[in-house]
Formats: structure tokens, C-alpha cells, sequence
């Protein structure tokens, strides 16, 4: 009787440990299911931030197309000497950028014709020759092409910058923003504003007292590579037919960008037409008046929006529209004239994003060509 109940004990003892067994048994497997499924997941988080960084590194330049290129023919005539040069860096796919740099910095005029000479020696008019310009130039254009991951907005703005703006956008995220070139010329502008050599010009740098460079750098050189360039985040270009703002023949007499006014530089912020005081300017597109009244240098004013773009007629002797009413394409407006900060009766007009920033040139929407500004 005792070994019968001695053995029931031992059976008893074995299957309880068993049981025992079995649970930590599958305690442990649930656990290393668990640090397998972890260590997955982590693998898979690594490699999608490899890829980033690959993709990144390794991003297909924009190369944009001859059809898309409005330049001057002084700055065409340097075509061939920008892409001998591009091709020994390895990236004629720039070439049409470069040239449209070429516009915004000279026009294609002077010895100098991509203002190198700061970056190669610090100063102005160290190189004094077109060549010259061109080979160290795009020499430079490269290196900071290189520098920027191929981003051709950072490269952009870091030739107008210099090399300290990579090293800022690296350290936010590592791509350029508009915002980041904001902040970027107001941190610079507070280290040399009492040394008087830099001073804003475009009223987006005054609004944000970023007058270090120039803010509206990338805008302003690829304006030139399409007619309908877009301000930052905007969705889509101007579309549609427009209605000539004059009843005579258009005769553009100011261009768009830097100029010289009473002896200064001065930013122009849209294109003049000739007219005579008793020439009615009518709407280009339909839409809703935004403004109509005095307003500083623009002297009489009416702001049209249609909508993500504002068109401005400015300098009129009178105004023929009011303030939230709606305007149809060809509808009379005011009358042509010269009042505000303005020499004699002429139109300005401007396209631009938001009331008093966002400027692209309207030139090309006109079928006009740029370098008729130069004149």
C-alpha cells in the first residue's frame, strides 16, 4: 500500500514539474518571439532611414529644358563656354541653370558675368575677363553643388549666400526652405548690419529685416527657366489667355528686377508700360478688386485677385473700380498716369502671390522678351 502511494506521489511530483516546465517553457518562447519581433522591426526602421539618406545622397539632378530657358542674348552668347566648362565637372545637365544665374547676376554684361570675384578673392573686380568669370564660376557653382546634395534651390542660394548656409540647412533637416533663407539672412544681418555694407532692398527683406544677400535669390534666377515660375508652396502656374492692359500697342520701358533709379539701385518689382494720361487700362484676368486707393509710392493703386495670384496696376491718375467688387478680363479700370514715386505717365504692373511679396516677372506672360528690360 505505502509503495503504491509512494509511486502516485512520484507520478504526481514528475507531472507537476512537467507542468512547471512547460509554462516557463513557454514563457521563454514567448519572450524571444518577442525580442524577434523587435529586432525586426528595428532592422526595418534602419534600413528605411539608409534608404533616406541614400536617396538623398544620391538624387537625379533637375535639369530643366531649353524650351523653359528666357534669357538674354547676352547671356546666351556664353552657352557653349558654360557647358565646356560644366562638362569638365561632370554636370552639363546645369547648364540652363547656371545660365539663368548668369541673368540674375549680370544680365550677361560687364567682365564679370557671374560676379566670382567675391568668392575667388574676397572683394570686387579681382576678375577681369568673361572667361575668367566663367571658369572659376562654375568651378565654384560645382563645389557647392556637390556640397548641397544636388539640391539645386540650396545650391541656389548658397552661391548668393556662401558656404555658411549649407552647414545651417544641414544642421535643420538638410534641405532647403524658404524659411530657412529667412532666418538665415536675419541671424547674418544682426552680426553685420552696423558695418552699413549690407541694406534691404526687396520689401520682403524689410518685412522680415532680412537683408543679409538676397532672400528671394532661388525665385529670382528660376524665374528665368520657366515663364511661370512659382513663389514657394503655391500649387499652379498662371493659366489662361491674357487681356492687354492697354489699347495701344505695348512698349515695355522698365523691366522686372534690379535697375538703377536716381543714381541708387533699386528693386523693381513688376514691368512699366508707355501710355498717356488719357489711355484707359483695363483688368488682364477677371477677379475680385483687393484694393483700390492711394498707396505710397505706387501713387493711385487697384489689386486684383484671382485665385492664388494678385495683378497690381499702379501709378494711375484714376481709379475706375472699388474694393471688393467683382472685375471681368478687359473691363476699364482707371486711367493711365503718374502719380506715387514715378517720373512721368507710364503703367506698372505686377503679378505676384500675396499683397505685397511673392513678385514674379510678368514679362513672359505678355510674350515679351526679357532682355528688352535692359535697355
Amino acid at each position: 500500500m505505502w509503495s503504491t502511494v509512494r509511486q502516485s506521489a512520484r507520478v504526481a511530483v514528475r507531472m507537476k514539474w512537467r507542468l512547471l516546465t512547460l509554462k516557463y517553457r513557454l514563457i521563454a518562447l514567448g519572450i524571444a518571439l518577442l525580442l524577434l519581433l523587435l529586432i525586426i522591426i528595428v532592422a526595418g526602421i534602419l534600413d528605411t532611414l539608409t534608404g533616406i539618406e541614400n536617396d538623398q545622397a544620391t538624387e537625379t539632378p533637375i535639369a530643366y529644358s531649353d524650351a523653359s530657358l528666357q534669357v538674354s542674348d547676352d547671356v546666351l552668347q556664353y552657352r557653349e563656354t558654360i557647358a565646356r566648362e560644366l562638362k569638365k565637372q561632370q554636370l552639363e545637365g546645369q547648364t540652363n541653370v547656371v545660365l539663368a544665374l548668369v541673368m540674375q547676376e549680370s544680365g550677361g554684361r560687364g567682365n564679370d558675368p557671374m560676379q566670382a570675384s567675391e568668392s575667388k578673392c574676397g572683394r570686387i573686380g579681382c576678375i577681369t575677363s568673361p572667361d575668367e568669370s566663367i571658369r572659376y564660376g562654375v568651378k565654384h557653382f560645382a563645389s557647392v553643388f556637390r556640397q548641397a546634395n544636388q539640391d539645386v534651390k540650396l545650391t541656389l542660394q548658397s552661391y548668393n549666400f556662401g558656404g555658411g548656409f549649407i552647414d545651417y540647412v544641414q544642421e535643420k533637416g538638410g534641405r532647403y526652405t524658404k524659411q530657412l533663407a529667412i532666418s538665415f539672412s536675419q541671424m547674418m544681418y544682426q552680426r553685420v548690419k552696423k558695418s552699413s555694407i549690407y541694406q534691404c532692398h526687396r520689401p520682403s527683406a524689410i518685412e522680415h529685416q532680412a537683408c543679409y544677400g538676397d532672400i528671394e535669390y532661388v525665385d529670382a534666377v528660376l524665374r528665368y527657366l520657366t515663364p511661370t515660375v512659382l513663389t514657394e508652396g503655391k500649387t499652379g502656374p498662371i493659366k489662361g489667355t491674357l487681356h492687354a492692359p492697354l489699347d495701344i500697342p505695348l512698349q515695355m520701358t522698365s523691366g522686372f528686377g534690379s535697375r538703377i533709379v536716381f543714381g541708387k539701385t533699386d528693386v523693381h518689382t513688376g514691368i512699366d508700360f508707355s501710355c498717356h494720361d488719357t489711355d484707359t487700362v483695363h483688368a488682364v484676368r477677371s477677379g475680385t478688386v483687393t484694393y483700390s486707393g492711394l498707396r505710397g509710392p505706387y501713387g493711385q493703386l487697384i489689386q486684383i485677385k484671382q485665385g492664388e495670384w494678385i495683378t497690381a496696376y499702379a501709378h494711375l491718375s484714376a481709379r475706375q473700380v472699388k474694393t471688393g467688387q467683382k472685375i471681368e478680363a478687359g473691363q476699364a479700370i482707371g486711367i493711365c498716369g503718374s502719380t506715387g514715386r514715378s517720373t512721368g505717365n507710364h503703367l506698372h504692373i505686377e503679378f505676384k502671390t500675396s499683397d505685397w511679396s511673392g513678385h514674379i516677372d510678368p514679362a513672359p506672360l505678355f510674350s515679351l522678351r526679357r532682355d528688352v528690360s535692359w535697355r
